[in-house]
């Protein structure tokens, strides 16, 4: 298959799943059942596991943040050990006792790769995380359950679960505090894709009329409201980039508790073409350690939603901008308008 028809498939698959949630959005219970079913599918080949091992800032920052973090004689549990890179980080830290939790069959990959390589103190247990108590306390809860738009893989449900029920007091959850950006941003000339109304021809040939007329209208399927960033596309954003939530699983209270109506402004500091608006994280370890998906940071494995505006704004101009993460668990609820 080739890299176009690679893309494509992964792109139809990613709108059925989408579609498949919009539908149980209603019911908490029925989305998390069916999240569970999506990310042991997403995960249960080795061509995702490829991708995020080969992830160096990803890997990277989770070896230091482990290093910094996981004393000596820990008990440590790995939510979503998949091939269990952090439950191996956990044992080389210094970790008493690793359990590495993981609810699909890939966990036979991780038992081996732990044999060859001499661990001794891992456990691995096939479950889900809400159906496991481990026989004794734990200090230290390490995850990955960030998905590309922070919360669509079921991270704060499992994570607050464990908090609650497994984290002795004091405990500690790797990487615990986070940051969500939705930022307007301008694309480079070469990889811009304006809309069809906006598009420079050659000869004077003008589409302008069709922003408003109906007859284009009835071809607009708004499949085009929303695009993926490729790699080193971003010029710049429009403004300081500031976040919209920020949130310590130590601390909050719940999923219900963050706020999912923002009012965003950002002035211009130059002129430009306003493609969207890009969603990235920042997950913070420690005060030193921090993995940023910002496109403008080195490229990681996280891919980069963009709500598309495609307008145009000068030095000095405020956009300002209605945010609304509907269901904070299932992105295609999200929505972004220009005000």
């Amino acid at each position: 298959m080739t890299n176009r028809a690679q893309r494509a498939a992964t792109k139809a698959v990613r709108s059925a799943t989408e579609f498949v949630a919009g539908r149980v959005a209603s019911s908490d219970r029925m989305m998390s059942v069916v999240y569970d079913l999506i990310n042991g599918s997403n995960f249960a080949g080795l061509e995702a596991h490829e991708e995020m091992l080969s992830d160096r800032v990803r890997v990277e920052a989770y070896h230091r943040g482990i290093q910094r973090n996981v004393q000596s004689g820990d008990v440590v549990l790995d939510l979503g050990t998949g091939t269990g890179l952090l439950a191996f980080m956990a044992s080389k830290a210094g970790a008493k006792k690793v359990y590495a939790v993981e609810h699909s069959d890939f966990i036979q990959v991780a038992r081996e790769i732990a044999a060859h390589n001499g661990f001794t103190n891992i456990e691995f247990i096939r479950a889900n995380s809400r159906e496991f108590t481990p026989p004794e306390p734990i200090d230290v809860v390490l995850h990955e359950q960030m998905g590309d738009e922070l919360f669509n893989e079921n991270m704060l449900e499992n994570l607050l679960d464990l908090r609650d029920r497994v984290l002795r007091p004091g405990g500690r959850i790797l990487p615990a505090r986070f940051r969500l950006f939705v930022e307007p941003i301008s694309m480079n000339d070469d990889m811009r894709i304006r809309r069809f109304w906006n598009i420079d021809l050659p000869d004077g040939i003008d589409l302008s009329a069709s922003e408003h007329s109906p007859v284009a209208g009835r071809f607009d399927t708004g499949r085009n409201n929303q695009f993926w960033l490729r790699p080193h596309s971003v010029a710049s954003t429009i403004g300081d980039p500031q976040p919209i939530l920020e949130f310590d699983l130590n601390s909050l209270e719940s999923l219900e508790s963050l706020p999912t109506h923002h009012l965003v402004e950002r002035t211009a500091s130059a002129d430009a073409i306003v493609d969207g608006c890009c969603i990235w994280f920042e997950a913070h370890f420690d005060d030193a350690t921090m993995l940023s998906t910002s496109p403008l940071a080195p490229v990681t494995s996280w891919g980069n939603r963009v709500f598309r505006l495609d307008q145009e704004v000068a030095q000095g101009e405020t956009l300002r901008l209605d945010v609304r993460l509907g269901q904070l668990v299932e992105p295609s609820t999200w929505d972004v308008r220009a005000l």
